[in-house]
């Protein structure tokens, strides 16, 4: 359960997408989730924000914080909770559906490669 509830918000971040390129670059200064990928997924999210026009990357951003907060406290979370091996399959499946996430960031035209 906790894992789709995840899941729907990060997707929901996702959802935002990116617009057509447009304004100035913004900026989002983010503190390490603790989770190598998950951090490469919200830099590919602010870069993909930077893209957005003025008017629609303020939330952006601001959806981009939410997730942020929401992946370093599942991290931290498995890593109250779990112990040995559960902890270590926690990690590695926190890390790829950053992965997986950051893949489809970047298929997005706006965003892409």
């Amino acid at each position: 359960m906790a894992r789709a509830h995840l899941a729907l918000l990060l997707w929901g971040t996702l959802a935002l997408g990116c617009g057509k390129a447009g304004g100035d670059a913004g900026k989002v200064d983010l503190d390490s989730t603790g989770v190598d990928a998950c951090d490469s997924y919200l830099a590919t999210m602010t870069t993909c924000a930077s893209k957005l026009p003025a008017e629609t990357r303020k939330s952006h951003e601001a959806a981009i914080r939410i997730a942020r907060d929401v992946l370093e406290a599942k991290a931290e979370a498995d890593d109250e909770a779990l112990k040995g091996d559960a902890r270590a399959e926690a990690r590695v499946a926190l890390a790829a559906a950053c992965k997986q996430m950051s893949d489809a960031v970047l298929d997005r035209e706006a965003c892409g490669r």
